[in-house]
């Protein structure tokens, strides 16, 4: 997301541009509500409830990585041991989900996961 202007510009125009571009970049994070619809981009798609779960700990620390192990302890908080072949199970099933809306989740080797979104999608 880029803007120019040619020099020398109205401070009016360089604030309502500066604007223009945070509302952009406000509607290129995404958010899941309380009955677990992801929107993003303007679209929304319903998540099953551990898929939304995944989700919302992504979008939460969008842009950030998420460890295996956090990720774990969220979806089951009683188990200590963690469930690593069902983590995996879930995390794929959340990227087939959110793939659609231009969201991906990246795996960050040895760290955990990373939520971001398709650079061309929604682009001007």
């Amino acid at each position: 997301m880029e803007d120019w202007v040619r020099l020398p510009v109205d401070e009016r125009e360089l604030r309502a541009r500066c604007d223009t571009l945070r509302a952009r970049a406000a509607q290129r994070r995404p958010a899941i509500d309380t009955q677990n619809v992801l929107s993003f981009a303007g679209r929304h798609l319903p998540l099953a409830a551990s898929e939304a779960e995944i989700a919302r700990l992504l979008i939460e620390s969008y842009g950030s990585v998420v460890s295996r192990h956090v990720l774990a302890a969220r979806v089951w908080p009683e188990d200590r041991d963690g469930r690593r072949n069902a983590l995996d199970v879930r995390i794929l099933r959340t990227r087939r989900r959110v793939a659609p809306l231009g969201l991906f989740i990246k795996t960050v080797r040895q760290r955990g996961y990373l939520l971001h979104a398709d650079v061309d999608e929604g682009a001007v």
